[in-house]
């Protein structure tokens, strides 16, 4: 395991310098370049040679958020159609990393949102939106607004919902574009469909390519939301009466008209030009199929595959295609919505270390080992690492279990992983000190802790 140094970070709070609390990084190990890549591969950053740094620099940058989607959907054939056809394609020459799991709280796809933008933990028992939607975060839309970005975000749901009409704001976005931007259409009970959704924001990101403005763009989908059932005439798999009709089946089918709808976009981003001028980001917020209302035998049954009631279930999928690139690499280092920004900061040229910028993630193309904690939908010092997802019993550590990731099968030995846990368990407790401290924005009144 490589060794964590501490780092003591300070924030300015509103009137007076606030210290916060001691921070574990990982030591960074330079990847060793793959044929193909190696331009991309090997960029000097201020600390040396870190993978990709810069990869993208001067580049767009749209990160795509899909709605209930996790990663064992990749390279799925359900009854001989294939169930992603656009991500299988898109993971064949992006940056593909399998092994990455949601650190959500109680406020689901906006917590995710956040953790993305912010390399915070959520608290868990309370949506951050809610609870700190009146800080102002360090985040990826202002460390690009400093390289003269602007920063849009896309929701066919009305913005007050998960009190995003906060969020936006706390993470530095500029205009959002919420349910009044797209056409009055009931795909489900969120309102528009992923195709509208990405019909307004290729309009928008269009007009200001066209002005030549760099953009960071953040687009949520929703046409995959639970209870997962869609209109008959946008339904493009075909099912046995075995799946059809059934939760698993409209999952199943949800999911594929999602697939379909994200390659409308990218079709229009070729065709613009945009896709050659941007770095494409694809992740899953969460869960579809949760443990508690899937049965997860049935679901391993129905797909023929292992399916894990806490790994797989998790498990979400994480794709970056950088400009220019036609292979694939895949990492297959562990790691969570909170290593979406460090990762990211480092293909878009961003020293996080000369930024002051406190993270809790990793940069994932450049650490030889990492660990990531949940809770919430697991007892807080739930952990993975590369190897294993242990989960604390009733008496912490002592009476907790440890699945092998990859084999699925569980470990019997457990105290190769103490260090770890005692590691994740101060490590969430630095993120929620860390956040209490943030200072409230400017003319917005302050919420009890």
């Amino acid at each position: 395991m490589g060794k964590f140094s501490i780092r003591k970070a300070t924030m300015l709070g509103t009137v007076f310098l606030v210290s916060i609390a001691l921070i574990f990084w990982h030591s960074y190990k330079r990847a060793e370049p793959e044929s193909g890549l190696e331009q991309l591969a090997a960029m000097r950053s201020g600390d040396g040679y870190k993978a990709y740094f810069g990869a993208g620099q001067g580049y767009n940058l749209i990160i795509i958020q899909l709605e209930s989607f996790q990663n064992f959907l990749l390279n799925q054939s359900v009854q001989e159609q294939p169930l992603t056809p656009v991500l299988n394609e898109l993971a064949s020459e992006s940056l593909y990393f399998p092994y990455i799991f949601q650190q959500i709280g109680r406020g689901n796809t906006s917590d995710a949102e956040f953790a993305a933008n912010t390399s915070i933990y959520p608290v868990g028992g309370t949506p951050m939106s809610s609870k700190y939607g009146n800080r102002k975060f360090p985040s990826l839309a202002r460390l690009l607004h400093k390289r003269g970005y602007t920063a849009n975000t896309f929701h066919v749901n009305d913005v007050s919902f998960w009190d995003r009409n906060q969020l936006y704001p706390a993470l530095g976005f500029d205009p959002y574009y919420d349910q009044p931007y797209y056409r009055k259409e009931k795909f489900n009970r969120f309102g528009a469909s992923d195709e509208e959704l990405y019909r307004v924001a290729f309009n928008k990101l269009n007009a200001l390519a066209l002005k030549h403005q760099t953009f960071y763009a953040q687009l949520v989908t929703a046409s995959s939301h639970s209870p997962y059932t869609i209109p008959e005439d946008r339904k493009r798999l075909k099912l046995n009466a075995a799946l059809d009709g059934n939760t698993l089946g409209n999952y199943l089918t949800a999911i594929h008209y999602v697939d379909y709808a994200l390659g409308t976009f990218i079709d229009k981003l070729k065709q613009s030009g945009l896709w050659n001028n941007s770095v494409v980001v694809v992740y899953g917020d969460h869960f579809g199929l949760n443990k508690k209302n899937y049965n997860p035998q049935k679901i391993s049954d129905a797909l023929n595959i292992p399916y894990h009631k806490h790994i797989s279930t998790f498990n979400v999928p994480l794709l970056i295609h950088l400009p220019g690139q036609l292979s694939a690499r895949i990492i297959d280092r562990t790691g969570g919505q909170t290593d979406i920004l460090p990762t990211v900061a480092n293909i878009m040229g961003i020293d996080l270390k000369a930024e002051g910028f406190t993270a809790f993630g990793q940069d994932l193309v450049n650490t030889d080992h990492n660990i990531i904690g949940m809770r919430y939908y697991l007892p807080t010092g739930s952990f993975l690492n590369d190897e294993v997802l242990f989960v604390p019993g009733k008496e912490g550590f002592k009476d907790g279990k440890a699945t092998s990731i990859r084999t699925l099968k569980r470990i019997d030995n457990i105290t190769p992983y103490k260090a770890d846990y005692d590691h994740i368990m101060e490590r969430m407790k630095q993120s929620d000190r860390y956040v209490r401290q943030l200072p409230v924005r400017a003319g917005v009144e302050e919420t009890g802790n």
